[in-house]
């Protein structure tokens, strides 16, 4: 399919979401979302670009001042955050090592040159393809999850992708939403030895709340691409 297809197609899928008014300036390489300009109902004019190492700065301090305690935690896509970076300069060079591979590709939602938003999409050359995808906490309720994940699956698309999945807590009830609107369907439990440090984590934060224990765990979520474009 030729780029300017691509970008048409993208365009429509975006412009169907009720949350955005109009996507313009996309391009496409080699089947790749480089760039976006979105106009969105509750955030108004953002952009869509491709990760590049001179994002490092900005991207720790999204990750680092941009996201609260919790969703820092239950946000950790290896390599780039898994484990945390200590420093800008340790982080670019993960950035760097990450352009040599082939097989993951990272969008950073922008605003005001600001790092508002983060979209992975790895490892979708093997059958175990999934994604990850983070909003700065003071833009958390206005409806970018929902525009970040179907760019994922827009994405995924263009990649000739049969399926891909995401892994996600339990209790992590708005985040289980989103994925039900966007058309994922819960696959399996994941044993628990599996993300034990993050159920540990929540679990540890319960009592220092004084909250009751919760009965926690890992629930993965799939969505079929064909089943979507029929």
């Amino acid at each position: 399919m030729a780029d300017c297809c691509m970008t048409e197609e993208l365009k429509r899928a975006l412009e169907t979401l009720p949350e955005v008014l109009s996507a313009d300036g996309i391009k496409v390489e080699d089947n790749i979302i480089k760039y976006i300009s979105i106009e969105t109902r509750a955030t108004g004019r953002i952009t869509v670009q491709q990760l590049d190492v001179n994002d490092a700065l900005e991207l720790f301090d999204f990750y680092s001042a941009g996201l609260s305690e919790k969703p820092r935690r239950l946000f950790a896509p290896y390599p780039l955050f898994n484990t945390p970076p200590a420093s800008v300069n340790e982080l670019a060079s993960r950035i760097a090592d990450w352009k040599k591979e082939d097989d993951w590709t990272v969008l950073n939602l922008i605003k005001d040159r600001k790092i508002i938003g983060f979209v992975m999409l790895k490892r979708f050359n093997t059958e175990q393809a999934t994604s990850a995808i983070a909003v700065r906490d003071e833009f958390f309720k206005n409806g970018l999850g929902s525009i970040m994940q179907n760019i994922i699956i827009e994405q995924a698309r263009l990649l000739h992708l049969k399926r891909f999945h995401v892994k996600i807590v339990s209790d992590n009830l708005a985040s289980v939403r989103l994925h039900e609107k966007c058309g994922f369907k819960q696959t399996r439990i994941l044993p628990p030895p599996i993300y034990e440090d993050i159920l540990q984590y929540l679990s540890e934060r319960d009592k220092i709340n004084g909250n009751n224990a919760v009965d926690r765990h890992i629930i993965e979520m799939t969505i079929d691409i064909n089943e979507q474009n029929k």
